[in-house]
């Protein structure tokens, strides 16, 4: 037996695969088209599916149960990502600040330009902060589905990596922070800085993820249907119902790399 979800399920991913093999194809052409290419001065040919009418006969043939699934609690979802993106950035900055100032290092001149950001929170937020905020909102976004597959209703290791990763990226990696990992006491610097952020961030996630219940249990009725042509005509007419599809194939707008608009740390 099948399940109509299932069916309708696998239906659209065929479209979209058709699609996109389409997209792939033209755009393997492209080269061809270029200003060098042997059809130079022809237009891209291109194919872009319409609407599609689908008729789907199927019967219902009985039930299987119920079945229970954890699911995404959209809202809760939406506000947890949002105290994220703004409140991570500043606490992550100022973790490995902090590791910095309180270093074993001796004084240096490097050492003390970054003390110096300690007086500079309210210019972060506005700059460095916002676009921070966004690259980790990208970053916990893509990972959606394996954040949310966690037991608990949320996988914080992996959470906890994904935030430490965009902070070390993002700022410990900007150029002006160069000087300050270069050389033999460089590392050792880093490791501090790295441990730091881990510790704080898994403190924050902890307490924050207290106030959210990210994923709810759903229970739903598996319904059986039979679709196979030969079946549905041994069956009484009045069984057989008609699942009528009517798909126009939306285009998601692809998702383009945001430019860093912040150069280095300072406010303007």
């Amino acid at each position: 037996m099948s399940r109509l979800n299932l069916i309708v399920e696998s239906l659209l991913k065929d479209i979209i695969e058709a699609q996109h093999a389409a997209n792939c194809h033209a755009a393997s052409l492209a080269r061809q088209y270029g200003k060098r290419g042997r059809a130079c001065g022809f237009p891209l040919p291109s194919a872009q599916i319409g609407s599609l009418e689908f008729d789907l006969k199927y019967a219902v043939t009985g039930t299987s149960g119920v079945e229970e699934k954890q699911v995404a609690d959209t809202e809760q979802w939406s506000l947890f990502r949002q105290e994220l993106e703004e409140r991570v950035p500043a606490f992550a900055i100022r973790s490995i600040v902090m590791a910095v100032v309180h270093s074993s290092l001796p004084d240096d001149e490097a050492r003390s330009d970054v003390s110096s950001l300690l007086a500079r929170e309210e210019q972060w937020k506005k700059n460095f902060c916002s676009y921070l905020g966004k690259k980790i909102s990208a970053a916990v976004s893509a990972h959606e589905g394996a954040l949310l597959k966690a037991e608990p209703g949320l996988d914080r290791g992996l959470l906890l990596e994904l935030l430490a990763g965009v902070a070390e990226r993002e700022f410990m990696d900007n150029p002006e922070l160069e000087d300050l990992f270069l050389g033999t006491r460089g590392d050792p610097l880093r490791q501090e800085c790295r441990a730091n952020l881990r510790e704080g961030l898994s403190s924050f996630l902890a307490a924050l993820a207290e106030k959210y219940v990210l994923t709810r249990q759903e229970s739903s009725v598996v319904v059986d249907v039979e679709v196979e042509a030969d079946k549905l005509k041994k069956m009484p007419e009045e069984a057989v119902q008609t699942l009528r599809l009517n798909i126009s194939p939306a285009s998601i707008p692809s998702v383009l790399a945001e430019q860093n608009d912040v150069s280095g740390l300072s406010a303007q």
